[in-house]
């Protein structure tokens, strides 16, 4: 894409020129929040471009699945499922990448050695049917290994106007396939030896807050993303305290139409999606003075009294309560703590459930009692037994 003619945003954020030619959706600071290194030249997708769109040498990727934990170079595991599948990583919905890099964090965590055989077996490609295209995605088979997601990943529209291309300065091969074919055939695949006992390992294991392991700290930790560089290092990257830096780098979206003299440069409202309704003006808010009538919010009268019922519970009244200090350790936990994954094994959760339930149902069944009524249950079974002796006699 030529970048000649192209017009610098002002201090408006908007420059307003004679819009002619293609337009494409470009964006700003995305090697830098995700890492992505010189050996690799991004460019822009015109708007309107599908994920059928075969560029040679170029591969389609979405700002979805750089959120998900897709990285470049790709690990060993997903270069192999792509080559068995015989898909694009385009093809693959933004949770199937989440599953693939929490499965490679597990498995590093647990010290297994993680193949493409054992992420099938626990995993099977379906095609959706709702794109009603090529597009697959991963469903974990029955009594095999679980990874949960937060309620706000189980929708992926929207991921496919998010499109850019990407490649290779060197024209170096992408080692998977890169041009748009139906899936092969999944079929739960042979396991042999450590395979086997890898996939054992993992069975009824599962993940909550799955997506928690997708983060560049993480993701770099256990190998599924470039190692850190020398200023990365220097800035204290490699840091737990600092493991949340990705998210904090803004990516923003704007078009950009490009012609052999005329370019503009529109910037998104919402500085992130980019959807079909974008203008090429924006509209300045106008100031609280100069709204029209219309917009104004009614002006509120004076609030009814209103005689509250009598308490019958005892109430604590705010100034009894000692409030918590600034400095004091025990505030309320950050939402980083809350969407830390946290691994567990389902068979083991079960197994003590199970045990707690027979417990209770044991001391239900079996009443209590005192000593002292057991000892004159024995003393009257005695007597029963010698007055039957007696009269037997």
């Amino acid at each position: 894409m030529a970048s000649r003619g192209k017009a610098v945003a002002g201090a408006s954020g908007v420059t307003l020129a004679a819009s002619s030619g293609p337009r494409y959706c470009h964006y700003s600071r995305l090697c830098e929040c995700f890492r992505i290194g010189d050996e690799y030249e991004i460019i822009d997708a015109k708007e309107g471009e599908s994920f059928l769109v075969n560029k040679p040498g170029c591969l389609l990727l979405s700002v979805d699945h750089l959120e998900a934990g897709f990285r470049l170079p790709l690990p060993e595991v997903a270069k192999a499922l792509l080559n068995c599948w015989g898909v694009l990583p385009i093809q693959l919905t933004p949770n199937t990448w989440r599953y693939i890099c929490i499965f490679g964090v597990i498995c590093k965590v647990k010290k297994i050695r993680g193949s493409a055989d054992v992420f099938r077996a626990h995993f099977k490609l379906s095609a959706s049917r709702a794109s009603r295209a090529d597009i697959y995605y991963a469903k974990h088979q029955i009594d095999r290994m679980h990874i949960g997601l937060s309620n706000k990943y189980s929708n992926n529209k929207g991921w496919m106007d998010r499109l850019f291309f990407v490649r290779q300065r060197g024209g170096a091969e992408w080692g998977f396939p890169t041009v748009i074919r139906s899936a092969r055939k999944d079929n739960f695949p042979k396991l042999i030896q450590d395979e086997a006992k890898a996939s054992d390992s993992l069975l009824r294991a599962g993940v909550r807050n799955g997506e928690g392991y997708v983060t560049e700290f993480l993701l770099v930790k256990y190998g599924l993303s470039k190692p850190w560089t020398a200023a990365e290092l220097e800035a204290g990257r490699d840091q737990e305290a600092n493991e949340d830096f990705a998210e904090q780098i803004p990516v923003l979206a704007h078009m950009v139409y490009e012609d052999d003299d005329v370019a503009a440069v529109v910037w998104v409202p919402s500085a992130v999606r980019v959807g079909t309704a974008v203008t090429t003006t924006l509209v300045v808010p106008l100031p609280t003075e100069e709204r029209p009538a219309k917009a104004r919010a009614p002006e509120k009268g004076p609030g009814r009294i209103r005689l509250k019922k009598k308490a019958t519970k005892e109430v604590v009244s705010a100034g009894a309560r000692t409030p918590p200090e600034k400095g004091d350790g025990a505030s309320r936990p950050s939402a980083s703590t809350k969407r830390r994954p946290v691994l567990f094994d389902e068979s083991a959760e079960e197994a003590e459930q199970l045990r707690a339930r027979k417990r209770k149902k044991m001391v239900q069944a079996t009443p209590p009692r005192d000593e002292e009524g057991t000892e004159e249950e024995a003393e009257e079974a005695q007597l029963l037994l010698r007055r039957k002796s007696e009269a037997v006699e």
